[in-house]
């Protein structure tokens, strides 16, 4: 199964606009002056995305109550496998000394196999079911994301939000535009209304 990406669904997030933009007449303005977090009569800014995934309580919540599901589900198929090893090799000795009997051979074989399906679809049943609950998960969070952006944007009157994250579009933002640390206050602000909307299932 491969591994739960507890950041997935921020990335979709990568231009929100927020209110209606303005128009600019770009014929008599002449050259743009960048001061502060505005551009001409367009007011933009941007987030962490990283630093926002690491200290939005609410998300780092979920991605860890996430992460202790994970590794409950990796270490049972440890365990499973482990007793499977150790019920094949408990025999594996008397089998080569030929201490055992065509027809024990057989039933030894029978069960090794019974307990390798149980693994097979202890994997596939409980991986699929926590891939999907990650990704349930990862889309509401998404979503809410996407309207407190829009409610973040319009109390303070932003009409673009970007995100930045290393590896991104966008190689360089002037610091200037970085509302981070406000955004996540706005959101952790909102924590309660957050987690009262989609539920906490840690």
């Amino acid at each position: 199964m491969r591994k739960i990406v507890t950041l997935v669904i921020l990335s979709a997030f990568i231009l929100i606009g927020c209110g209606e933009k303005k128009k600019n007449d770009s014929a008599t303005a002449g050259p743009i002056k960048v001061e502060a977090k505005k551009m001409g009569s367009l007011k933009i800014a941007f987030y962490n995305q990283d630093t926002l995934k690491s200290q939005f309580k609410f998300y780092s919540e979920q991605d860890a109550a996430m992460q202790k599901k994970q590794l409950a589900f990796q270490r049972a198929v440890e365990r499973m496998t482990k007793e499977y090893q150790d019920f094949i090799a408990s025999y594996d000795g008397q089998a080569k000394q030929g201490l055992l009997s065509q027809i024990q051979i057989q039933g030894i074989q029978q069960k090794a196999a019974e307990k390798e399906q149980r693994i097979m679809k202890y994997q596939q049943e409980n991986g699929e079911r926590l891939e999907k609950e990650t990704f349930d998960r990862l889309e509401v969070i998404g979503k809410k994301l996407e309207a407190y952006s829009r409610q973040f944007c319009e109390e303070n009157k932003i009409d673009i939000l970007l995100t930045h994250a290393k590896g991104g579009q966008l190689a360089f933002i002037t610091p200037s535009m970085d509302v981070t640390d406000n955004f996540i206050q706005f959101l952790n602000d909102h924590e309660d209304e957050i987690a009262k909307d989609m539920g906490k299932n840690n």
